[in-house]
């Protein structure tokens, strides 16, 4: 099939109506910045000081996301002496582990809409040790709070990292809307 023809195919609504699909997205496009912006601190802690350094990317782009945590959390722990601003990396790594956590519910599971209940679902399982499944109702707010979860620890990654003091995006956002924007 051609890109043309493709582009004509009307996807609204499918698989699930298309607010949904924007907040899912903005879930998985908020997280693969902050993938790559950690990788780039954990460079920055490394002692690879140019942005354009391959080095850190080399080492840490294969690692799964516990890793890069892990990393990141030895590093600073071993700067926090030398360099007093690393001191609440404690809190922004639980703040990335929470970010992580609310990511994987949305990207790891699906949303379906329950015609019965006219509700969307998500029904979510684990098997770590034992097995627990269920069905979680799912608003577009509860997807929001994903997204303002991965952009604060994005944000306190910042911070932390390069001695900033930034209010998360999604903030600054609010603040700059006027009464006519929605």
């Amino acid at each position: 099939m051609k890109n043309e023809e493709i582009e004509r195919i009307d996807f609204s609504g499918w698989p699930i109506p298309d607010e949904y699909l924007i907040e899912i997205g903005r879930v998985s496009a908020l997280w693969a910045i902050l993938e790559s912006f950690m990788t780039m601190c954990i460079g920055k802690l490394a002692g690879f000081n140019e942005i354009n350094d391959p080095k850190p990317f080399i080492l840490v782009t294969h690692a799964s996301f516990p890793q890069r945590l892990n990393m990141l959390s030895a590093l600073c722990e071993q700067l926090v002496q030398e360099y007093h601003h690393l001191k609440k990396y404690k809190e922004t790594i639980a703040a990335l582990k929470s970010a992580q956590k609310a990511r994987n519910k949305f990207l790891h599971n699906g949303v379906v809409f329950n015609s019965e209940t006219k509700s969307f679902e998500m029904p979510v399982g684990t098997a770590r040790g034992t097995l627990k499944v269920g069905v979680e109702k799912i608003t577009l707010a509860d997807i929001r709070q994903t997204s303002i979860a991965i952009n604060e620890a994005h944000t306190d990654l910042l911070n932390l990292v390069f001695q900033c003091e930034y209010e998360p995006a999604w903030k600054r956002r609010a603040a700059n809307k006027g009464p006519h924007e929605k």
